[in-house]
């Protein structure tokens, strides 16, 4: 689909200053985008759009449809002073 292809790529633009959502019309680029254009924002947010898929669950506590992901104990590698983009913060 070229205009699912289109947002990803605005979305995923990596000047700032060009990325969709950043823009002067802020979320409204992405909302108005050509892909939407045939979703009612309205009954989204009231929650009258059934769900394109809902996966089988057992009760609301049930996560056998996520993949199980050890827990790791390594530590991330360290990064010099003079490479922390953080450090002004």
């Amino acid at each position: 689909d070229k205009n699912a292809k289109a947002l990803v790529k605005k979305l995923l633009t990596a000047d700032l200053s060009k990325r969709y959502g950043n823009l002067k019309d802020g979320p409204n680029d992405i909302l108005k985008h050509k892909w939407f254009s045939t979703l009612d924002f309205g009954k989204l947010e009231k929650l009258e759009i059934p769900a394109p898929y809902k996966p089988a669950m057992k009760d609301d506590m049930d996560v056998s449809n996520f993949e199980d992901i050890p827990d790791s104990n390594e530590l991330p590698p360290s990064v010099p002073a003079s490479q922390d983009p953080f450090v002004d913060w």
